[in-house]
């Protein structure tokens, strides 16, 4: 899984009185990259130098790179979004923002250290900006720092995003009734509730992975499943809980694994699929061809935050 946390949330800010870089900003946190690159272009046309759309770009290249397979491509434009950033330095240097996304693309680069104390000084210029403690709490946790990537968030930890975070370490350490527990405290807590409903991504989020972790850890309560099918509004969680449904509940494997193909086939970079067929191929595997590791390979490369994935494959390889 690659973690709803790890999406931006990008600010409607501007350092000018410039409409249009305001219509930038706006379009950005829709997630409407393709007006927003418009605008862009219209504003750098008539001044080279503006911070507000210069700054945009690098956004908008840093998410249109982690959209590409080829990792070659993925660097140029890591590199491309951070030499923006770097002349934007004298003018942008002590915003957390700014820091964020050099931290992210440091992050992408490997480039680890320098990526942690852009973390750190966003941090600094905001306190109370929970991505910057979620994205460095998740780095750790992706090599394998793990209670270096608890003790991150500790302070923050009553923050709804940041109990779903620790919900979901829970889960990748196969503490399966804790994790369940955590995700559902979430839902039942009036105040955290009703900040979700404001931020429907991350409420379907919330809704798969009670489903999810139940799964694996072989649950057959249905409860969950149907709280999903009323309330998950994410076409692709839900396709994936109806796959799960099937599965646990059907016995028809031939139809759970034409549903998965369909859904790798209509969501090539999500994992869940990927990982549901390599399941069922190695069950049927008796030829010894091995070939389900294609798919659980897959799962990994999509979701390098997975340490459960990750630790399936490991085994797989001893």
């Amino acid at each position: 899984m690659r973690l709803i946390f790890v999406i931006f949330f990008l600010f409607v800010i501007s350092f000018s009185s410039n409409k249009l870089s305001d219509r930038i900003y706006l379009e950005l946190s829709k997630n409407n990259f393709y007006e927003a690159e418009r605008l862009i272009y219209d504003v750098l046309n008539g001044n080279p130098n503006d911070v507000d759309a210069l700054f945009a770009k690098s956004i908008i290249i840093l998410k249109y790179a982690e959209r590409y397979g080829d990792i070659r491509l993925k660097r140029e434009k890591y590199a491309q979004a951070l030499e923006i950033l770097n002349l934007l330095k004298n003018k942008l240097s002590g915003f957390y923002y700014y820091h964020f996304v050099r931290a992210k693309i440091f992050e992408n680069l490997g480039k680890i250290e320098e990526s942690i104390k852009e973390y750190d000084t966003s941090i600094y210029h905001n306190p109370k900006f929970i991505d910057s403690y979620i994205s460095k709490s998740l780095l750790f946790w992706k090599m394998g720092r793990i209670e270096e990537g608890y003790r991150v968030v500790y302070p923050i930890r009553e923050k709804y995003r940041v109990k779903m975070l620790i919900a979901w370490y829970d889960y990748q350490l196969s503490k399966y009734d804790s994790s369940i527990k955590g995700f559902t405290e979430i839902l039942d807590n009036p105040l955290h509730f009703r900040e979700l409903k404001e931020n429907r991504e991350v409420l379907n989020e919330l809704y798969f992975q009670i489903v999810w972790v139940g799964y694996r850890s072989g649950s057959k309560d249905t409860y969950w499943i149907k709280q999903n099918m009323k309330y998950n509004t994410n076409d692709y969680y839900c396709s994936v809980v109806s796959i799960i449904y099937e599965l646990t509940f059907g016995n028809n494997e031939d139809k759970v694994v034409k549903e998965c193909l369909y859904n790798i086939q209509k969501y090539p970079d999500k994992p869940y699929a990927f990982f549901i067929v390599y399941q069922i191929l190695k069950k049927h595997d008796k030829e010894k061809k091995k070939n389900y590791l294609l798919f659980l390979k897959k799962a990994v490369e999509l979701d390098l935050y997975n340490i459960d994935f990750r630790n399936v494959l490991v085994r797989e390889n001893d």
